[in-house]
């Protein structure tokens, strides 16, 4: 075991980034089974359509005439294929952040985490009015995902998870009860591979500069410039 020293140590803004980056990939490893089943949704209408096309061929007698449809049907289905799949690789790394409105940002991560709402049982509640607000795409896909989730992996009973955006700028979180029953005094927290903590949402709030309060079923974000 190598001692610590003052020698290496790690600088305390360098600890809090790495603490960042492995929070980001925490949250990017609990979407893989998500990116890799739109992957292979994209795919099996590609495969589908070349086994058609294949067997037209393959026919004694083709159809010309429905060959070249099908080569212009997959065409156009290889196409959108590789822009789903450019579009999941970007989830992983992109050199583009653009602005995305604020609501539809909130509906984007309820899309994604939609089984994982699901299975908790969980509601997302939009209370976002419009897209007036923007954030960086990045924000959603770290901050605003790990948020969702630690809210999926540490409550206990059914419920809503309410998103508002308040003055000022800044976004609240909410956890809500259901009909099932009233809220925990304190979560019970759900077995999972890879849980995402209250920790791996503040590094990741840290790295981005912005500033964060959580309590008992509630959190608040100040919306970015990351």
């Amino acid at each position: 075991m190598i001692p610590v020293t003052p020698e290496n140590t790690l600088p305390a803004v360098e600890v809090s980034d790495r603490l960042a980056e492995a929070a980001r990939y925490a949250v990017l490893g609990r979407l893989l089974p998500v990116l890799l089943h739109d992957v292979a949704g994209s795919m099996q209408p590609v495969l589908m359509r070349l086994v058609l096309l294949e067997r037209r061929v393959q026919k004694p007698q083709a159809d010309l005439d429905a060959i070249t449809k099908g080569v212009i049907s997959l065409s156009a289905l290889t196409k959108q294929a590789a822009a789903d799949c450019i579009a999941a690789l970007g989830w992983i790394s992109s050199n583009d952040d653009p602005q995305v409105g604020l609501r539809s940002a909130v509906d984007e991560a309820g899309q994604w985490l939609v089984m994982e709402l699901a299975v908790n049982p969980l509601a997302l509640v939009n209370s976002v009015a419009d897209d007036s607000t923007t954030v960086p795409r990045s924000f959603m896909r770290s901050v605003l995902m790990g948020a969702m989730l630690a809210f999926c992996d540490q409550h206990a009973v059914s419920g809503f998870l309410e998103v508002t955006l308040e003055p000022a700028g800044r976004l609240h979180l909410r956890l809500r009860p259901g009909d099932a029953g009233q809220l925990p005094e304190s979560f019970d927290v759900v077995q999972k591979t890879r849980l995402i903590d209250w920790p791996d949402v503040q590094a990741m709030a840290t790295a981005c500069g912005i500033e964060m309060a959580q309590g008992d079923g509630w959190l608040t974000l100040d919306l970015p410039g990351c």
